[in-house]
């Protein structure tokens, strides 16, 4: 069984190394080197789908008129919330937990748990720090990774990428709810698939991201105004590195902030 364990904390190690090479926007540089592992079966396909203005200023609307209104609002909120506790799992796997299970809730909550095998001491309160730390910027940084993703390969792969992670979070789920969400996100990712390179596919794309990433700024920023509860994140950070739980929800936030706009300047920069 500590074999399975350290191959999917190999896996989260990549998975994470991927999305922060993608984030960053050198997304060309992680192609080639995946394409030079994979040589003997030739170059990884591009789609021949080019991202026109119209495509990009509709899809980038409609993703954030998405997010802020309702009832399509509490939808994108389930997909971030997915993606914050996926963060959140994926950290703790790179840092040698072991993932238990991911809950989402009807109200767009969540938790994920997982067992620490490390003694108590400063390097579990630091590595649980960095795990609590990872949950809100990351629906944004997974947004920016998307968009990287987008500018070098298309449509198609982001739509892989949001396929495994659903699959992801429905095989850790621990509630039916959680399976349903994560289900129907993948069978959607999976059903866009076949008309991944026609422009409204691309323009959903646009919008799933764009809407991703406004509504995890706004939740986020929302956050600031409101007294931090026992049970944050902050306040988990807080307690591993001793640092007041304000600022530590300052900077979640500013990263989060960051990490969206950076989203729909990758987006606007893909324009063709």
């Amino acid at each position: 069984m500590s074999i399975v364990w350290a191959l999917i904390r190999l896996a989260a190690l990549v998975a994470l190394a991927a999305v922060a090479v993608l984030a960053a926007g050198h997304g060309m540089s992680l192609l080639g080197a995946v394409d030079r592992v994979a040589g003997r079966i030739g170059p990884l396909p591009r789609d021949a789908v080019s991202l026109t203005p119209a495509v990009v200023a509709g899809g980038l609307a409609v993703g954030a008129a998405t997010a802020t209104i309702e009832p399509t609002g509490r939808a994108v909120g389930q997909i971030v919330t997915l993606l914050h506790e996926l963060g959140h799992t994926l950290v703790a796997a790179a840092l040698g937990a072991q993932p238990a299970g991911i809950v989402l809730r009807h109200d767009a909550s969540g938790h994920a748990t997982a067992r620490w095998h490390r003694r108590a001491g400063p390097v579990r309160r630091l590595s649980f720090a960095v795990t609590a730390f990872a949950g809100l910027p990351a629906p944004a940084v997974a947004a920016a990774a998307g968009a990287g993703l987008l500018a070098v390969t298309g449509p198609r792969a982001v739509l892989w990428s949001v396929a495994g992670a659903s699959v992801a979070v429905a095989l850790l789920a621990r509630s039916l709810w959680s399976l349903l969400v994560a289900g129907g996100l993948a069978g959607l990712a999976v059903a866009a698939l076949a008309d991944a390179v026609q422009a409204w596919a691309a323009g959903a794309v646009v919008a799933l991201l764009g809407a991703i990433a406004v509504k995890a700024v706004t939740d986020a920023a929302r956050r600031l105004f409101l007294p931090i509860a026992e049970g944050d994140d902050a306040r988990a950070v807080q307690r591993g590195v001793l640092l007041p739980a304000r600022l530590v929800q300052f900077v979640q936030v500013a990263t989060t902030a960051a990490a969206g706009a950076w989203t729909m300047w990758q987006i606007v920069a893909t324009t063709s």
